[in-house]
């Protein structure tokens, strides 16, 4: 026997299983023992019906409100228990059953909840009415049901529906009183049954779709409520509130193809189905009226011949009658009539006469059920109790009561229930910690009733809250909600917090993690200040104790024995004590403290969405401010540096776990993640104070420092987290744009454009060239390299360069904050090696940077591709053209040539003998050219085995271009000598004092000699 709370367990869960049922319909009929030592009084209105003398607002009204009408031959009495699934309705009615006491005035006949199928209601309905019967009436339900599978007796269901759509159900007839909304409603309906045709039978109605075999398979799906309704009739399935007792939307295919095309042959059908479609409600109403009439014809409850169980009922009340005796109907829940509930109805209107006995009825009902009602009913409820949705005046004692009632057990409570009746004591149940060990009290009652408290319960007295406190009961109750019903706080509360306990305290792993989920876990100080430096599960534990048991103060040393909670394992040598600090008393100008969140946070709860918004503001600020990249002259307040660096660390860096809100960074971008441990915890803290104070003065904040924690700790955690991020961005952003790589790059690039787009290696000798260089006046393009020019040209209007230089390689001063200095060394030398590997470059930017500023990479690769693809015929184009030239030319400059060709041009064109007629403009253009083309043209060029391909035509772009150009203004001059020359030999002539002038053109030109020769015969004869 224990000497010591430890471990110490006053119920076993056996007695929780035995003693604590949250639904009525659970609770055996024979345990009204167990019921009514675990009642507690209920909060129930009374909206409709005459007010009683006695007033209350608690079950007892109920139960006078019966009895009075007792005696009254007249009328019958029709009482309905209405409220919320779960609100208690039902144990309002076992509770007056088990305080009406038997009385030759009449006969009870009580259906508990616990009845389960419609077979058995029925049979416990026949076997409690008086006057005998009903025999026949059972084995024709039972020959109906009893060899029909579940399966069959769902078709022939639906088969009686459609009967009753067909034949039985009447259209309804207008009245003078009704709406515009009745009237429509009754107008759907009728349409909704079809036009009767010469015998009768309704066509082109609801019955003629149900036949459809799209509708029939929804109709009998699994879980539809004809499959409900049927297992209602075979399986012991518990009809609870919120079971399905309306046909809704799905239970028709609004939404499954071919019904439409199913019905193509008849277009009525078509016009009634999409109807239903756009309102489906009417047609559900209707249905279920179909299935009212179908039902107790189909179980045989309904026969044109023998009983029925409105016969059995009348037969009852007429034998009453004659004894003058009255019929009192109790119903837990009139849902477990379901659909059969018509035979009910009928008793509820025929009123008493002098063959007719009358009837006392109550009966509980949800809300909606009630609204349900057929008028002919609602109109006779004589009262209407209401259990409000929360009935509990006293939650504390409902609680403890059922703790007493688990400490007795089953078997206690039916042993002083027997001994009360035999002795007609009223206060029967037992307090167990009074009477638990041989009728005398607990051996632990002081020590427990000290430790964990105990709560006043009427006629029970001071009852214990063991395993739980007035503060752990008051976490559980708020976990739960302040609406929560007694079913809930039952299940939760009582049943699974006690069958959870008694193991995990028999062991001493109790309050076990799973706790937290029992109970209201909201924190206002951090885990590590409540530890003082313990880790470890036993300090798990003891956590959880501290904040359920303690509200996160010291905790009674009852609760740490009966627990096996010690002081933990330190995690340092000399770690306090469990002492929590003492609160100050604050001064009204301060705040309340907003770190409420976070350490509920810890302890697994969800950050809200505004707070994780809050926090990565505050780190993504902080860790900014000391970033300090101007140090090494990448600014990144805007343009491309801050772009670069958003794309890098932003606000998302900070990851507070899969349930915080956004997604956390991408890949390539930084990622700093933030746990539920006590030093980031500390560093949030931390991080909170000094945005929101901007100091480490504990007595001076706007708001209460975080009590446990020390400002020097706390200021040097968050100097060396932020220190260490700011570190790891500074890293990964030079490693983005590789110090001064990336401007590099961006000049790189820029300079290989200017070149393709034709300049001269030799314009760039520094950086600030190639920045200020534009492509505007560089001589055209040939045909085999338009294609890269253009490219290139695109490619100086993106990548203007100066930006990037200004954001990634200059200092700013000044008041304007502009670039002042380039850091130009770097700049330099890399343009330096660009020029020398003008395509490598291209390849390299490409790749590198396709993350970091994707517009220069992308430019690089789209010069890279053009220039890669018309390097072989731009090459051949120039080889072409500087071979014309110098053989063409024969050592001549390109002046001289054209000089001389265009008098002799001239002397023709006034002889009328140039030739072409219309070419003059294109040969005149061609001399000017030749005219001005460099003499110093490389007409030896020949290209470079051992160079690149795309790097030579790169680097003779700025002269290649002239010479192609010279090379087809050479030949438009020689076509034109040559045309002129055939004209002058048709034409004739004499030589004239063109003989100097051809002697002179020879030495400059040998390929217009004959032409010369044939112009100065020409000039001879035409004298």
């Amino acid at each position: 026997m224990n000497s010591t709370m430890k471990g110490f367990r006053c119920w076993t869960t056996g007695d929780v299983r035995q003693t604590v049922y949250s639904d009525i319909g659970a609770l055996p009929s024979d345990a009204d023992a167990v019921f009514l030592a675990a009642h507690t009084p209920m909060v129930v209105s009374h909206p409709k019906g005459e007010q009683l003398p006695g007033g209350g607002s608690d079950e007892r009204q109920v139960l006078r409100a019966l009895q009075a009408h007792i005696g009254d031959p007249d009328r019958n009495t029709l009482i309905a228990v209405t409220g919320e699934s779960g609100a208690g309705k039902s144990h309002v009615v076992r509770w007056v059953n088990a305080h009406l006491d038997p009385d030759a005035r009449y006969h009870i006949l009580y259906v508990p909840r616990a009845v389960q199928t419609i077979r058995e209601l029925l049979r416990r309905i026949v076997s409690g009415l008086p006057g005998g019967g009903g025999q026949d009436l059972m084995k024709r339900i039972d020959a109906a049901v009893g060899k029909t599978t579940p399966a069959e007796l769902q078709d022939r269901l639906l088969e009686g529906m459609r009967l009753a759509l067909t034949w039985t159900l009447e259209p309804q007839a207008g009245s003078n009183d009704e709406d515009p909304d009745k009237r429509s409603a009754r107008e759907e309906r009728n349409n909704l049954l079809g036009e009767p045709d010469e015998n009768g039978k309704r066509r082109d109605g609801l019955a003629d779709l149900l036949v459809l075999p799209q509708v029939n398979r929804v109709l009998l799906r699994p879980g539809g409520l004809l499959d409900n309704v049927v297992q209602s009739i075979f399986a012991q399935t518990s009809r609870r509130d919120e079971q399905q007792e309306r046909f809704e939307d799905a239970d028709l295919p609004l939404r499954v193809p071919g019904v439409r095309r199913e019905l193509a042959g008849n277009g009525n059908l078509r016009v009634l189905w999409d109807q239903i479609t756009l309102d489906p409600e009417p047609a559900l109403r209707l249905l279920e009226e179909a299935l009212r009439k179908a039902l107790p014809r189909t179980i045989g409850l309904h026969d044109h011949t023998g009983e029925t169980l409105s016969l059995l009922f009348q037969h009852s009340r007429q034998a009453l009658r004659k004894q003058g005796r009255e019929l009192i109907l109790l119903f837990e829940d009139l849902a477990q009539f379901g659909l059969v509930d018509g035979e009910l109805y009928d008793q509820f209107v025929i009123q008493p006469g002098s063959d007719m006995a009358p009837l006392r009825v109550l009966f509980a009902v949800t809300e909606h059920r009630y609204a349900d009602f057929p008028e002919t009913v609602q109109t006779r409820i004589t009262h209407r109790f209401k259990v409000d949705t929360f009935p509990l005046e006293d939650r504390d004692a409902f609680v403890a009561r059922y703790l007493n009632l688990v400490r007795l057990g089953r078997k206690g409570v039916e042993v002083a229930w027997s001994a009360a009746r035999n002795s007609g004591t009223e206060d029967w149940v037992p307090n167990a910690c009074d009477t638990r060990e041989e009728g005398l009290a607990c051996r632990f009652r002081s020590e427990c009733h000290a430790g964990f408290g105990t709560t006043d319960v009427p006629e029970l007295g001071r009852v214990g809250l063991y395993p739980y406190n007035s503060i752990a009961l008051r976490r559980s109750l708020e976990a739960r909600g302040s609406d929560a019903t007694p079913r809930q706080i039952l299940d939760v509360g009582v049943s699974e917090a006690l069958v959870e306990a008694e193991p995990h305290i028999a062991r001493g792993t109790y309050p076990h993690e799973r706790v937290r989920e029992r109970f209201d876990f909201k924190v206002q100080r951090g885990k590590e200040t409540l530890l003082g430096g313990r880790a470890g599960d036993d300090a798990e534990r003891l956590y959880r104790a501290i904040v359920i048991w303690g509200d996160e103060e010291p905790l009674p040393s009852a609760v740490l024995e009966a627990f096996g909670l010690g002081n933990g394992a330190p995690r340092k040598p000399q770690a306090p004590a469990i002492v929590s600090p003492k609160r100050r008393e604050e001064p009204a100008r301060v705040q309340p403290s907003p770190l409420s969140d976070l350490f509920q946070w810890q302890n697994g709860v969800r950050l809200p969405d505004n707070q994780v918004d809050l926090y990565r503001g505050i780190l993504h600020r902080l860790v900014s401010s000391r970033l300090d990249l101007d140090l090494d002259l990448f600014h990144t307040l805007n343009g491309h540096g801050a772009e670069i660096l958003n794309g890098l660390f932003n606000r998302q860096s900070f990851d507070f776990g899969s349930d915080a809100r956004g997604r956390p960074a991408g890949a390539g971008r930084l990622h700093f993640e933030l746990g539920r441990t006590a030093e980031d915890i500390r560093v949030l803290i931390a991080a909170r104070w000094f945005v929101d104070n901007g100091h480490w003065l504990p007595d001076k904040g706007k708001w209460p420092w975080p009590e446990g924690y020390d400002p020097v700790e706390m200021m040097l955690s968050l100097e060396e987290r932020f220190d260490h991020w700011a570190e790891l961005v500074r890293t990964a952003f030079r490693d983005r744009v590789g110090g001064r790589d990336l401007a590099c790059a961006s000049v790189g690039t820029r300079a290989v454009a200017l070149l393709a787009a034709g300049a001269s290696p030799d314009q760039f000798r520094d950086v600030g060239a190639v920045l200020a260089e534009t492509a505007g006046a560089v001589i055209k393009s040939t045909p085999g390299w338009a294609a890269v020019d253009g490219t290139a040209r695109d490619v100086l209007r993106r990548v203007t360069a100066t930006d990037l230089v200004g954001q990634l390689a200059a200092v700013r001063q000044g008041p304007t904050g502009k670039p002042q200095l380039i850091d130009a060394a770097e700049l330099e030398a890399g343009l330096q090696r660009v020029l020398s590997e003008p395509t490598e470059h291209l390849r390299t930017v490409a790749v590198r940077y396709a993350d970091a500023e994707p517009v220069v990479a992308k430019a690089a690769q789209d010069l890279l591709s053009a220039i890669e693809g018309e390097t072989a015929s731009f090459l051949a184009e120039v080889a072409a053209a500087v071979k014309e030239l110098a053989g063409g030319l024969e050592g001549q400059t390109p002046t001289s040539v054209a000089q001389a060709a265009k008098e002799v041009g001239k002397r023709a064109l006034d002889n009328h003998l140039f030739r072409p007629h219309d070419g003059w403009y294109a040969f005149s253009n061609a001399l000017d050219r030749l005219e001005v083309l460099p003499h110093h043209l490389p007409l030896n060029w020949q290209a470079d085995v051992g160079e690149p391909a795309a790097q030579e035509a790169l680097s003779i772009q700025h002269w290649a271009r002239k010479a192609v150009v010279g090379a087809q203004d050479l030949e438009v001059v020689r076509q034109a000598m040559a045309a002129t020359r055939r004209e002058c030999a048709r034409s004739g002539g004499q030589a004239g004092d063109l003989g100097q002038l051809s002697a002179t053109v020879r030495r400059k030109l040998s390929q217009v000699e004959a032409l010369l020769q044939a112009l100065s015969t020409a000039e001879a004869k035409n004298g």
